[in-house]
């Protein structure tokens, strides 16, 4: 009987640490559980990392190895991903290769060239795109996410005309449109795209921000903000609705603080974070990304 009852204490003691979220700990006793569960409860906030990644290559327009490296090293949470292709196979494929099972993904449906997607640790609510009327051969991918605590993280993807100017400032002002259109006020929204603008004074720019905000702008460790090819514009970006955007806190990797963001160019790091290689950003490749890192509250 004793043996019995102590059988019981073990099974109760698992079921609550899966219950309060912390199924890797396997406690003993029923005391060890309550303690891992009040510890799990008294977590306020979780640090979410989002990243754009217009990473693929210029010959095949596809990601390849390097650019897999880089993103296996900054390991975000999510990611606004552009040219969603993959030299090794589809989709699945390549979100299996950068994080292996459990992460979800959603990619635009049907036969552009160069679709938009979102890859997400967290589960993915609802998906789906928008038509993008000034361009043919991608759209604007979107996903709400359920992320830890009360409020969904909505996520658009999006990369904007590389060839007009006056496209990319219609192209900002529908997606704003849209997304006013869709989501609450409130709302936890994130934009990553490559939005291929000359300045952060681009008129595109500008139209977006009447949604979002830009007053913190990722850096390099030489504080350099721009993250085409030669490093001389700013063609990447992730936006925060201004809701999300006061929850921004300094993005670590590599055991460096980067305060507004990170852009990462594997050639400024000495050594740089595994698996990359140094010379993985000179590897033909037209774009850096840029993530940055929010504190979400879980209540």
């Amino acid at each position: 009987m004793a043996s019995a009852r102590r059988v019981a204490v073990i099974a109760v003691a698992v079921a609550v640490v899966v219950l309060g979220g912390v199924a890797e700990a396997r406690p003993r006793t029923l005391a060890e559980a309550i303690a891992a569960a009040r510890a799990q409860a008294a977590v306020t906030e979780v640090p979410i990392t989002i990243c754009s990644a217009n990473l693929s290559d210029s010959t095949t327009q596809a990601y390849g190895p390097a650019s897999m490296r880089i993103l296996k090293a900054l390991k975000p949470d999510i990611i606004g991903i552009q040219e969603f292709n993959y030299k090794e196979g589809g989709a699945a494929a390549l979100v299996y290769d950068l994080f292996g099972a459990g992460y979800h993904f959603t990619r635009e449906k049907g036969a552009d060239r160069l679709p938009n997607g979102i890859i997400s640790r967290y589960p993915i609510l609802d998906a789906g795109q928008w038509n993008d009327p000034y361009v043919e051969n991608r759209n604007f991918a979107w996903a709400t996410i359920m992320v830890p605590g009360p409020r969904p993280l909505h996520v658009v993807s999006v990369h904007l005309s590389s060839s007009k100017r006056e496209l990319r400032v219609k192209q900002a002002r529908e997606l704003v449109r849209l997304i006013r259109a869709h989501w609450p006020r409130e709302a936890y929204v994130v934009l990553c795209g490559d939005l291929n603008t000359t300045s952060r004074d681009a008129a595109a720019v500008l139209a977006l921000c009447d949604y979002f905000d830009d007053t913190r702008q990722p850096q390099d460790q030489a504080g350099n903000p721009n993250t085409n090819g030669p490093r001389n514009r700013p063609y990447d970006f992730v936006l925060a609705s201004r809701r999300l955007a006061k929850l921004e806190v300094p993005t670590v990797v590599g055991g460096r603080s980067f305060a507004n963001g990170l852009v990462f160019d594997s050639r400024l790091w000495n050594p740089p974070p595994p698996p990359v290689r140094w010379d993985d950003t000179a590897r033909n490749m037209q774009h850096l990304p840029v993530m940055k890192t929010f504190m979400v509250p879980m209540r």
